[in-house]
C-alpha cells in the first residue's frame, strides 16, 4: 500500500491561517541545550534527595535520623540540604548511601532506614513521588500507547529516515517507509510486510498470533534480539524442538540467551570506574506487576524508578524537549521507562539506562538497547554542563563498550548530531555509516533523529568476509 505522507506539502494551521509546510518538516529531532553560565540549575546536584526537594516531597533543612527500625534507636542524625544530608555530629555532608555508612550500618537499605520527623522514610517519599507520577501520566496518556489498542492508521514518517513524503505502508503494523530507504526501486504488488513483521529465517509474514493453540505458523519473538520467527522455521532448522508455546522467555539461540543472562547479572550493581568514587550502573525500569508481592522487590522497583527519574531530569537539562507527534508524549521519558508501542520505531521495551555517578550524584546518562550479538545502539548520551570536558562521557562509554565486548556484541551504533560528529569519530573511534551500509541494518529498528549521522564502532575482531557481508564494506 502506498500513501502520500502528510508531512510533504501538507496543510498546516499557523496563527489561524493555512500554509504549505516543507517536505522536510522536523518531527523527532535531537537538539542540545545551550549552557547558561548564570543558571543555578546546572550547579545543583542531581540526586534522589534533590529530586524529592524539587518536587516538594521533602523540605530543605528537615531533620532526619538513621534507624534500623522505625521505632529503633537513632544511629545517626542530620539535616537535609540540596547537597545531601548534613550530619549533626561532624557537620559533614553525605549522600544517602554514605550517610548509612557513616551511621555504621551495613544493611544497604539507606532510603528505607532514613526517617523524617513526621515518620516517613525516604523510601515512603519515593513511593509518594511515584504515585503522583502515575496520576499525572494517566491524565495525559495517549490512547495510541495502550497495549491492546488498534491504531488503525499508519505512521506519517519513514521508520528509517524519519521524514515524510510518499510512503510504503506495512500491511501488518503501523510502520511506513520510503522505498529508497529500503533499497527498493519500485512499489511491490499486492500485500507488503516490513522487515520487522517478517520471519528472520524465511522472510515471510503470515504469523498465527492465537496463543490458544500452537501451529506451524505460530509467532515466536526472541526476548533479546526481538526478531520474529515461525514455529516451523525454528523446528525445520533443527534449532529447537517445539510442540507448544515456550513457557517464560524465549530466545532464538544460545547467544541471545547468554547475553540476556549477562545483562541481568549487571543490573543495579554499581561498578567502580575511573577515580574519585565514580560508579557505573546499568538500570532498567521494572513494573511492580512483574514481581511477586515482596517488600525487598518493591523497594528495588522504587529505588530504580527514582534513579531513572533523576536520569530523565539530566536528559531534559541537556536536550531540548522532544515531543513525539505520533503519541504526543515525551520521547525521552518513554525511552528511559522503556514503554511499549505498536509502532516499531516507538517501541522502547528493550532499552536500558546507564548512569555515571559520584556519591549518589548523577553526572552522565546514556540509553542502550542490545539486539543480540550483532549490534547495540546508544541513541542518547548526556553529561551535565558543569562536568563536561572532564572525560565523564569517555569513562561511561569505555565501561559500556567493555561490558558489550564481554557479552560478545559485535558493534555499537549511535545517531551523532552534526555539532558533535567530529568528537564521536576522532575521540571515541566511531566511523560514519555509508548509505549502502544502512541497508544491512533494516532488520533493526534503531532510535534515530532527523539531521543526525549514523555512526558505528566495531567491538569485536570480525573476520573480513563476515565484516564485509554485515556492513557492506
Amino acid at each position: 500500500m502506498l500513501k502520500e505522507g502528510k508531512s510533504r506539502s501538507s496543510r498546516t494551521v499557523v496563527d489561524g491561517t493555512e500554509s504549505q509546510s516543507s517536505a522536510r518538516q522536523l518531527r523527532s529531532s535531537k537538539r542540545a541545550r545551550q549552557a547558561t553560565v548564570s543558571s543555578s540549575l546546572h550547579h545543583t546536584p542531581r540526586t534522589v534527595l534533590s529530586w524529592l526537594i524539587d518536587n516538594n516531597v521533602v523540605l530543605p533543612r528537615a531533620k532526619v535520623q538513621y534507624r534500623v527500625k522505625k521505632d529503633g534507636r537513632p544511629m545517626a542524625e542530620g539535616q537535609i540540604t540540596r547537597a545531601g544530608i548534613k550530619c549533626k555530629c561532624c557537620q559533614k555532608v553525605y549522600g544517602i548511601s554514605n550517610f548509612e555508612v557513616h551511621a555504621g550500618s551495613s544493611y544497604h537499605r539507606p532510603s528505607a532506614n532514613i526517617f523524617l520527623e513526621d515518620g516517613r522514610s525516604l523510601l515512603d517519599c519515593q513511593l509518594q513521588m511515584k504515585e503522583k507520577s502515575i496520576v499525572r501520566n494517566t491524565r495525559k496518556r495517549s490512547p495510541l500507547l495502550k497495549k491492546h489498542s488498534h491504531l488503525g492508521t499508519n505512521d506519517n514518517v519513514c521508520s528509517v529516515c524519519h521524514y515524510g513524503g510518499e510512503l510504503l505502508l506495512c500491511d501488518e503494523c503501523p510502520s511506513s517507509f520510503h522505498t529508497g530507504c529500503l533499497g527498493m526501486k519500485e512499489v511491490p504488488d499486492g500485500e507488503w510486510f516490513c522487515p520487522s513483521c517478517c520471519c528472520e529465517m524465511c522472510g515471510e509474514s503470515r504469523f498465527d498470533k492465537n496463543k490458544d493453540h500452537f501451529t506451524e505458523s505460530s509467532l515466536l519473538i526472541c526476548c533479546q534480539c526481538e526478531h520474529k520467527y515461525h514455529a516451523r522455521c525454528v523446528r525445520d532448522k533443527g534449532l529447537q524442538k517445539l510442540d507448544c508455546y515456550p513457557v517464560g522467555k524465549w530466545f532464538c539461540n544460545k547467544r541471545c540467551e547468554q547475553i540476556c543472562l549477562g545483562i541481568h547479572q549487571l543490573l543495579a550493581k554499581p561498578v567502580m570506574v575511573g577515580i574519585d568514587n565514580l560508579t557505573w550502573t546499568l538500570l532498567k525500569y521494572v513494573k511492580p506487576d512483574d514481581f511477586d508481592s515482596d517488600a525487598a522487590k518493591d523497594e528495588f522497583v522504587l529505588e530504580t524508578y527514582s534513579k531513572l527519574d533523576v536520569a530523565l531530569d539530566v536528559m531534559h537539562e541537556c536536550f531540548e524537549p522532544v515531543e513525539e507527534p505520533y503519541t504526543r508524549r515525551d520521547l525521552m521519558e518513554d525511552v528511559i521507562f522503556n514503554r511499549w508501542s505498536e509502532l516499531n520505531r516507538l517501541n522502547f521495551q528493550g532499552f536500558y539506562t546507564v548512569l555515571l555517578e559520584r556519591n549518589d550524584e548523577v553526572i552522565t546518562v546514556a540509553t542502550v538497547r542490545i539486539y543480540g550479538e550483532k549490534v547495540a545502539e546508544v541513541p542518547l548520551v548526556a553529561t551535565r554542563f558543569q562536568y563536561r570536558r572532564l572525560g565523564m562521557c569517555c569513562i561511561l562509554m569505555n565501561e559500556l563498550e567493555k561490558k558489550l565486548m564481554e557479552l560478545g556484541v559485535e558493534r555499537l551504533v549511535l545517531p551523532a548530531a552534526p555539532a558533535v560528529l567530529n568528537t564521536w569519530t576522532t575521540s571515541f573511534g566511531f566511523t560514519m555509516v555509508k548509505e549502502s551500509q544502512k541497508l544491512n541494518f533494516l532488520n533493526y529498528t534503531f532510535l534515530d533523529f532527523q539531521g543526525t549521522v549514523m555512526c558505528q564502532k566495531l567491538l569485536q575482531n570480525i573476520p573480513p568476509e563476515v565484516s564485509s557481508e554485515s556492513t557492506g564494506m
